[in-house]
Parts: structure tokens; sequence; C-alpha cells
């Protein structure tokens, strides 16, 4: 049987039975760099070379060392993401998210949203 859901040093990340991956980060983490390749990988496994939707539950207490933001960045593709929307706490959070976004070149959609039942029901609006 093929496992669905992980478990990694700094989050939970499993494929939904509608279909799309959900990524929740771990309370009072630092991802690093290794860290960082280790969610990809578990990614990249989950969606075995699909296009996918991707809900990212990046609420807590967690944070990103830049070596980790520059390996995300660089393994971020279009090809392998339909649309990508983020949980965050607070709507002061979402609103600077937004608007930084913005100003951000459009690879795929993506938005941020304070409930995860809003951020699913726009998530699945890109499904295909």
């Amino acid at each position: 049987m093929q496992t669905s859901h992980f478990k990694t040093r700094t989050a939970e990340i499993g494929l939904t039975p509608e279909g799309y991956i959900k990524i929740k980060m771990l309370p009072d983490v630092i991802v690093d760099a290794e860290d960082a390749l280790d969610n990809l990988l578990v990614i990249k496994n989950l969606s075995a070379g699909n296009k996918m939707l991707k809900l990212v539950d990046a609420r807590g207490n967690w944070s990103m060392t830049s070596e980790a933001r520059e390996v995300s960045k660089k393994n971020f593709s279009p090809k392998t993401t339909l649309a990508r929307a983020y949980v965050v706490d607070s709507f002061l959070t979402k609103v600077m998210f937004n608007f930084l976004r913005s100003f951000a070149e459009k690879k795929v959609p993506e938005e941020f949203f304070n409930h995860e039942e809003e951020a699913i029901e726009w998530l699945l609006t890109h499904k295909k």
C-alpha cells in the first residue's frame, strides 16, 4: 500500500482525498536547507510528476533560514504546481503577503487566507 502521508522534521505532508497536497508546518522549528530539500522530495514523491494543487498551512511559530528560502525558490517550478493556497495566522499577515505578492511575477495562481476552509474552496476552483 502506498503511503500518502509523511512527517519530516519540520512538516506534515500528505495527499488529500480531494487530490491536493497539504503541507502543515510543525510548531517551533527552524527549517534549514536540508529540511527544505527533504520536504521538497516528499512533495515530489506524492505528486508522482503530476502538476498538483498545494495547500500550505503556515500558521504557528516556525521560521526558515535564508538558505532554506533559496533552496525552495530554486526548486519551485510552475511545471509541478497548478495553484497554491497559504493559510496564515492573522489578517494583517494575509494582507501584507497579498500586497507583496501583487509586485511579484505570477508563475502560478496563489492566495493567502486566514481560514483553511476558504483556502481549500479557492484551491479546488483551480482543479483540472
